[in-house]
């Protein structure tokens, strides 16, 4: 009997969630009904992060956890999609998982699925054509959407599979984003983060990011933020648009990974500490009231104490207004796992503890900094105890408010003065 259900289940960054929204598309335009629980389900996909050792034994358990729903369905399919699909292919095929697809195969998992009602199936053939022109993601939200502006990765950070899992660097045609934010615009929506592995690499013929985020801004969408941004492309154009353009949220994400040159040049990150201040520097004197969060990796294979303290120096010195921190984890088929001196794992966890404890430290400095000050909010839904709302700020910042004014809805954009803080979220009042 053919299925008819689908379940997708998402797991790491932003682009696997945009990921996920093209794949419901692509189903549902083959005949199958997206449900939101696996309890009706007759397919249940998983959509996987390769990144880190952790996200993948998050799947493995996933998985087993799942399977138990077989005994009372035995006709249930289960797939794998994704990094984590297209970094260990077939090895994922078993009893359970019949399904194995990687990020540039989803226009076919309708055959796929098909096929997997008499036998596995598995395909993770990466083609440095795709980028699912002509599929309208099925959005997960009336309010905000990613809008992908290239896939893939040309960087080859020593550290990472995502050129492995997702290929080589392609844009996406500028005609094609601006169409898409157009249409998202009339459909109500007030927020898009364009996205890629790293932005600022944009091109399209004459085209760089700073002039696509001009033509995106020209659109006249609420407010536009943009993922991931890499040190060593971002210019002073892509700064300097952001400070001209009202709808270009003023918030820069800018990973910066180490605070050590010497760990920087292994990973081959192709910048250095001096060079990296340097664009903090900038982008505070350009953009005004600017909001700068990073990522942070510690044990690094080869970092000392003394590199660690000058990753610690740096956190001290540009005060990240927030920060993703890991312990490194390595990953099969990366340059750093061939690397010698490798750091024990009780001392990446000490690092990485050290490290969290300072940047909560210094977060709640800085968003304390903010009270009494009022921001323009938008609104995303209501506060766990349903008696207020939740939002963030242009700078990204959570914010956890209450209004007497019953015109407050999801989507609006409000007025809030900041009357007090938890750490990483503000409280205030709408005015």
């Amino acid at each position: 009997m053919k299925p008819v259900t689908v379940y997708i289940e998402t797991y790491g960054c932003q682009m696997n969630k945009l990921d996920s929204e093209y794949v419901a598309a692509v189903l549902a335009g083959s005949g199958y009904t997206l449900v939101s629980g696996y309890a009706g389900a007759d397919v249940i996909l998983l959509n996987t992060c390769g990144v880190r050792d952790n996200a993948e034994q998050r799947i493995h358990g996933r998985v087993g956890e799942l399977s138990s729903l077989r005994r009372g369905k035995p006709e249930l399919l289960f797939g794998i999609i994704g990094c984590m699909a297209q970094r260990l292919g077939e090895k994922l095929l078993s009893d359970v998982v019949r399904i194995v697809a990687g990020p540039d195969s989803y226009r076919k998992l309708p055959d796929m699925i098909e096929q997997a009602l008499s036998g596995q199936v598995f395909d993770t053939i990466l083609d440095r054509e795709e980028t699912y022109e002509g599929i309208e993601p099925v959005r997960c939200s009336g309010t905000s959407a990613w809008v992908a502006v290239m896939r893939g990765c040309d960087n080859f950070c020593s550290y990472c599979v995502v050129p492995y899992t997702r290929g080589r660097e392609r844009s996406i045609p500028v005609k094609r984003i601006i169409g898409e934010t157009a249409r998202l615009r009339d459909s109500g929506f007030r927020e898009i983060t364009l996205l890629g592995q790293n932005v600022n690499s944009y091109r399209d013929g004459d085209v760089d990011f700073a002039g696509l985020l001009d033509r995106v801004a020209d659109t006249g969408i609420g407010w536009i933020r943009f993922l991931t941004s890499h040190p060593k492309d971002l210019t002073e154009d892509i700064l300097g648009v952001m400070a001209r353009r009202s709808n270009i949220c003023n918030h820069l994400h800018l990973p910066v990974q180490s605070g050590s040159d010497r760990i920087l040049t292994a990973m081959n990150r192709k910048y250095t500490i001096s060079e990296y201040k340097g664009l903090i520097n900038r982008a505070r004197e350009m953009v005004g009231g600017i909001n700068i969060s990073t990522d942070l990796i510690f044990g690094f294979p080869g970092e000392t104490e003394d590199d660690f303290r000058a990753t610690i120096g740096l956190m001290e010195t540009v005060r990240f207004d927030f920060a993703f921190m890991y312990r490194y984890s390595e990953r099969e088929g990366t340059k750093a796992s061939l690397l010698p001196d490798k750091v024990p794992e009780e001392i990446r966890i000490e690092r990485l503890k050290e490290a969290i404890a300072l940047q909560n430290s210094i977060m709640r400095g800085r968003n304390r900094e903010h009270i009494g000050s009022v921001f323009v909010v938008l609104v995303k839904g209501t506060s766990k105890d349903n008696h207020g709302w939740y939002g963030f700020t242009e700078t990204n910042i959570p914010v956890v408010f209450y209004a007497r004014d019953e015109t407050v809805n999801i989507g609006s954009f409000v007025n809030v003065r900041i009357d007090e803080t938890t750490g990483a979220t503000l409280m205030g009042t709408c005015v």
